[in-house]
Parts: structure tokens; C-alpha cells; sequence
């Protein structure tokens, strides 16, 4: 016997910056609902990007020197994220895996 399949159920995504659940989800792609090159979240309770992916060209990507374990810094938001891969996808296109880099500061008594 076959037990049902019930669809894949999502990780709910959560604001790295302030914890709110308030978030939409912009996914990368150049077809279908989006045409962002980038993928990130928009956070609904502080009003600040996250970003997951980004694209970079070869050019872009010599002069970043962009490589998994650096940090990459978002001076429009003024954040700092830690690339955990880069992934070549085209002749002239890398993708930036990020992860957000939270530092909080912790109350000590």
C-alpha cells in the first residue's frame, strides 16, 4: 500500500533582520509572474531586503573577486551577507548564494 503523497510543504521564511513571518518571497527568473534577477525577500514589518541570490556578471564577478566563504556587502541596505556558493549559469552569468549575516547584541547582566 501506498501511502498519500501530500505536497511538499515550504519552510515558512522568516525576516533574518527583525524575526517577522511578514514577508514576500520575490523569486528570480526571467519567465512566468517575475522578471528579477536577483532573488530576495521584502520584509513587511522593518521594510528591508534580504537577499538570497544575485546575479553577477563576468566582469562583475573579476572585479568582486566574489568566492564562497567571503563576505558580500550591501551598502544600499547597509548588510553584510556570507556567500555559501557561486555558480556559473551561463556564458556570462554567476549566481551569488547569500546568507545574511545577523550580528545581535547579546545584554549581558
Amino acid at each position: 500500500m501506498v501511502p498519500d503523497l501530500a505536497p511538499e510543504e515550504t519552510a515558512e521564511r522568516l525576516c533574518p533582520w527583525c524575526g517577522s513571518a511578514k514577508v514576500r518571497f520575490i523569486q528570480r527568473g526571467y519567465a512566468g509572474l517575475t522578471d528579477e534577477r536577483d532573488q530576495f525577500l521584502l520584509c513587511d514589518a522593518c521594510n528591508r531586503t534580504t537577499y538570497e541570490i544575485v546575479a553577477k556578471t563576468a566582469r562583475e564577478m573579476r572585479l568582486g573577486r566574489y568566492k564562497t566563504g567571503d563576505i558580500y556587502q550591501d551598502r544600499g541596505e547597509n548588510a553584510r551577507y556570507k556567500i555559501s556558493r557561486v555558480l556559473r549559469s551561463g556564458s556570462n552569468e554567476f549566481l551569488v548564494y547569500l546568507k545574511p549575516v545577523v550580528e545581535r547584541s547579546e545584554s549581558v547582566t
